[in-house]
């Protein structure tokens, strides 16, 4: 994944950086060695990056500065942040558990970050 991370990633910087405006903390869930966080990070200097991953896999994962290291199970509660990053991590689940990570997912986002998802998740 790794791979196609470095691919991936710089697309998304260069085709949509002002999704990532305003945004300090970001979790990216299932964010493995941490590739596509580094990047964002290294893009977005701002950003204080929380990679949250499975206890093996974080304990393993190279230290990157802005960058901590989060280990545990997205469907227990995920770190707090403004918002949250999943690349390469649905596929891999039913409707029934995608939906609860989503939830996880949502819960972590802060709160007074909340106020555009409620609007789309009620309409």
């Amino acid at each position: 994944m790794a791979c196609d991370t470095r691919l991936t990633v710089p697309a998304i910087i260069k085709g949509c950086p002002e999704v990532f405006d305003g945004v300090e903390s970001l979790v990216d869930v299932g964010g493995g060695n941490g590739t596509a966080l580094s990047l964002l990070v290294k893009a977005f200097p701002w950003i204080r990056g929380i990679k949250f991953d499975l206890p093996h896999v974080v304990a393993v994962a190279p230290k990157s500065g802005g960058i901590e290291n989060v280990g545990g199970d997205m469907f227990m509660p995920i770190p707090k942040a403004e918002a949250a990053f999943l690349m390469w991590i649905l596929h891999d689940w039913d409707d029934g558990e995608c939906i609860k990570i989503l939830k996880k997912c949502r819960e972590a986002i802060l709160e007074d970050k909340r106020e555009g998802y409620d609007r789309l998740s009620s309409s």
